[in-house]
């Protein structure tokens, strides 16, 4: 087994290692480490490796931007993010886009080995600390798809003319779909979309 471990902090790198040697010490393992977004990426592209566990959140890419781009390279490894978000929709879009594993670093060593040994052991695991289900009952995923679309494009500074045409939906239509979105997520006016993602943890929609 070969675990790249992704960070900002040495420090975390040094005690994550230090968790895998004892957690897996009767198994033939490698253990890598890589600090910030360049050495993950330098790591990624020189080796290859069975699971990665990542802090998203790091400079020059972030969040679930970054989790695309390591998704996104040839043959990824399985995916456990061990981060200071522990915000629900940012933990189930995590889940959305490939990680096997999603844990706080706020919960003790003993939460993040046993997510690493159930994805080794093939399996998903989810910080008992986050409630991923009460992102899925989050305002945002009651929108309609069409809703969503509306919302993002406006907090992206498109203007609702232009959406109409570029959706080939008729003005009126797409004016329905911002109102009843507004009244879903009680927005009053498109400078407030943006802030509202952000607050919620939904930013990276709209990056």
């Amino acid at each position: 087994m070969r675990f790249l471990i992704a960070d900002v902090h040495p420090i975390i790198l040094v005690a994550l290692s230090d968790m895998l040697r004892t957690a897996f010490r009767d198994r033939n393992s490698q253990i890598d480490t890589a600090i910030g977004v360049p050495g993950l990426l330098r790591r990624l592209r020189g080796g290859c490796y069975d699971y990665l566990i990542l802090e998203p959140d790091m400079a020059a890419a972030k969040g679930i931007p970054l989790l695309k781009a390591v998704r996104d390279a040839g043959s990824p490894p399985r995916l456990i993010v061990y981060t200071g978000n522990t915000s629900p929709c940012v933990a189930l879009a995590a889940l959305d886009h490939g990680a096997a594993a999603y844990i706080s670093k706020c919960s003790g060593p003993q939460v993040a080995i046993d997510a690493i040994h159930a994805v080794v052991a093939g399996q998903t695991f989810i910080d008992p600390s986050i409630d991923v289900e009460a992102a899925r009952n989050h305002p945002w995923y009651r929108l309609s798809h069409a809703e969503r679309n509306v919302m993002l494009a406006l907090a992206k500074g498109e203007n609702m003319q232009a959406l109409a045409i570029d959706s080939q939906r008729s003005y009126k239509t797409v004016s329905t779909h911002k109102y009843n979105a507004f009244k879903k997520l009680g927005l009053r006016s498109k400078a407030e979309i943006g802030a509202f993602l952000n607050h919620h943890g939904l930013g990276f929609l709209i990056e």
